[in-house]
């Protein structure tokens, strides 16, 4: 395995949970789908299958609305088991040709650097592929495993010559999975679509987890095998809000981006022959203010202030003591857009300048007294004079302020790459923003091609201070599905988990006395999050548990409940009961099941203590200088939605 310092170490799952708890963060996507569990599809009316394999509406407890739009799609399901066409399916000898062109290219590359090229490959169990594209028929489940070698947060892993095999090995098993027994796959979406019938009429698939999950497995066979894709993009686009979302209150904008202006500058001017020198100074405030949008957020900078200057004039021998005063105001939209923010150059000034000429000196008293008379008759053109050139001034002081402060701005906020995601094969979130009178809002929609995210926005009634953070149990699910769905988590290396996830990955590290085990994540959603009722439920999904010579093929589900509790602005999960394990099938209350269970509760009371958190989450201590003095006031936790509030 290549070696990597500890801070290149230290992702992983840790650092996607922090990604979606503070929002910075990234849009992924529902990829791979267990082989076996589109083989298991085949015999999914089987009394003895799972009950995640069968019909959905067996787990059904929340019935659609005579209105709900989801029942509208009914005619299309049920028009698309005819229009299914083997014919479409993605070809498994282009995506064969893609991959053999991939690993000839990276192969290259490695040979160019000989010092790395043997612990890569050990690293990336090079041999077992190559040895698996060498048969007539590669075993889907072992390439699978090796395409997940790549999606790990080690240093280099995010290089093209790798991300290129990666993606290679993803299309071809897609066309594996669908080509290589045509006729069954027709049949297994044929059933699929009349399941997904089922739902529609009986779930609310906005409110049902499990009936929303085989509607999501269901759209991705479709897109995977390109079927039906104006079904897709109906079913897909209903399922597309953001999922993760920031919303500053006007009150916050107003109190953390206002600020006071005391600026003096020197006055050197020449008006209608007269050369004027002296100081003056503006003093004022810069306010912002929303302005309501809904396709990108914006805000009104808006600066009101009084100037006053203290001069001497010089012209030909006479010196003139003025004074000037004005009220100035100006301001200029800035807008959040793709990448970051950006002043519209609508900047406007207003000044209304009063001048007073306290003196005139000149040698002789007669010219100080022809000097008068013609200051007097000259005085409103050299006013409307000076006031336009202080207009003019302000106004490109104003801006070109105004462009640096955002560009040292958007060095922090824009929206750079993050390689972390890279490796991990995670696009970035999909970032949006609106504005109103009262909120500004930033979006972000972790979702990738046709996973499913939020249906709606967030229900909880915004605070009208401070920032709201929310996220939709989808945005964790959709997050962690592309990395973990179908891994075989085994106690080999269980060292390797901990060095990428930290003390996340405690409760997984083998002990000395451990027999050696490994746990088969499932196929899709294998891990799921769900906020109701003022309870945070995680929820992990296997296939097969292993564990020395014992073996239990039967779908698992390990759950924990946890209520926030939330004291003086530190925030602890307190468990709510014991961590529950549930087997599906005949097998479930059998001598192995029960031994099974055992070793399960005790490798997951590891991971879902008592209390989550080693200590109880402070929020101010985790935030950027910029927003210092925040303090988490109030969690919400309802509805699929959980909303903390920081004032």
């Amino acid at each position: 395995m290549p070696v990597h310092t500890i801070q290149q170490r230290r992702a992983g799952f840790r650092l996607w949970l922090s990604l979606t708890a503070t929002l910075s963060s990234a849009a992924v996507s529902q990829w791979f789908v267990s082989p076996t569990v589109l083989a298991q599809d085949a015999v999914a009316q089987d009394a003895d299958a799972p009950a995640e394999i069968q019909a959905a509406p067996s787990a059904v407890v929340a019935k659609p609305a005579p209105d709900s739009p989801q029942l509208r799609w009914l005619p299309k399901i049920q028009s698309a088991q005819e229009k299914l066409n083997a014919e479409a399916f993605p070809s498994s000898k282009a995506a064969r040709e893609q991959l053999d062109a991939a690993i000839s290219s990276f192969e290259n590359y490695l040979d160019r650097t000989p010092e790395n090229r043997d612990n890569w490959k050990q690293f990336l169990g090079w041999s077992s592929l190559k040895e698996e594209l060498a048969k007539e028929q590669p075993n889907q489940d072992t390439l699978l495993q090796l395409e997940k070698r790549f999606r790990q947060n080690f240093n280099g892993l995010e290089l093209s010559p790798f991300t290129s095999v990666r993606d290679a090995i993803k299309n071809y098993l897609i066309a594996l999975r669908f080509g290589t027994d045509q006729a069954k796959s027709v049949e297994i979406l044929r059933n699929r679509l009349a399941q997904l019938a089922d739902l529609v009429q009986n779930a609310d698939l906005s409110k049902d987890n499990n009936a929303r999950r085989e509607a999501a497995l269901t759209v991705s066979y479709l897109d995977q095998a390109n079927q039906i894709p104006e079904l897709v993009h109906e079913i897909h686009g209903a399922f597309s809000r953001p999922n993760a979302r920031v919303l500053l209150s006007a009150d916050y904008v107003h109190n953390k981006f206002g600020r006071g202006v005391c600026e003096p500058n020197p006055v050197c001017e020449e008006i209608l022959g007269t050369r004027i020198f002296g100081n003056s100074i503006l003093s004022g405030a810069v306010t912002p203010r929303l302005i309501p949008s809904s396709s990108q957020a914006m805000v009104r900078l808006q600066l009101n202030g009084d100037f006053s200057s203290n001069n001497i004039g010089y012209n030909r021998g006479v010196k003139l003591y003025t004074t000037g005063s004005a009220f100035v105001s100006a301001g200029e939209t800035i807008a959040l857009g793709p990448n970051g923010l950006m002043a519209l150059g609508d900047t406007h000034t207003d000044a209304n300048l009063t001048t007073n000429i306290h003196a005139i000196d000149a040698k002789l008293k007669i010219i100080e007294k022809v000097a008068a008379k013609v200051a007097a008759k000259q005085k409103p053109q050299a006013d409307a004079i000076a006031e336009g050139r202080m207009e003019n001034r302000i106004r490109t002081q104003f801006h070109d302020q105004l462009v640096t402060q955002l560009a040292e701005s958007n060095q922090k906020i824009g929206n750079p790459s993050i390689v972390e995601l890279v490796r991990l094969g995670l696009d970035k979130p999909m970032r949006t923003s609106w504005s109103s009178d009262h909120y500004l809002a930033m979006l972000w929609k972790v979702q990738q091609d046709v996973q499913l995210a939020a249906p709606s926005a967030c229900p909880h009634v915004v605070p009208t201070t401070g920032i709201a953070l929310q996220i939709h149990e989808s945005a964790i699910v959709n997050l962690l599905d592309p990395v973990l769905a179908g891994r075989i988590l085994n106690s080999e290396e269980s060292e390797m988990y901990r060095m990428q996830f930290g003390e996340l990955a405690e409760g997984a590290v083998r002990r000395d006395n451990d027999e050696p085990w490994a746990i088969t994540m499932a196929g899709n959603n294998p891990i799921e999050v769900q906020f109701e009722d003022s309870k945070i439920i995680f929820r992990i999904r296997t296939t097969k548990l292993d564990r020395g010579d014992q073996a239990l093929e039967q779908f698992a589900t390990i759950e924990a409940s946890y209520t926030p509790v939330l004291v003086d602005g530190a925030l602890q999960l307190v468990r709510d009961g014991d961590v529950r394990i549930e087997f599906s099938g005949k097998q479930q209350r059998g001598v192995r099941a029960v031994s099974l269970r055992s070793f399960l509760k005790k490798k997951f009371d590891d991971v879902f203590k008592a209390e989550l958190l080693d200590k109880p989450l402070r929020i101010d201590e985790k935030l950027p200088a910029d927003l210092k003095g925040l303090k988490l006031a109030e969690i919400v936790v309802d509805e699929g939605w959980l909303q903390a509030h920081l004032n």
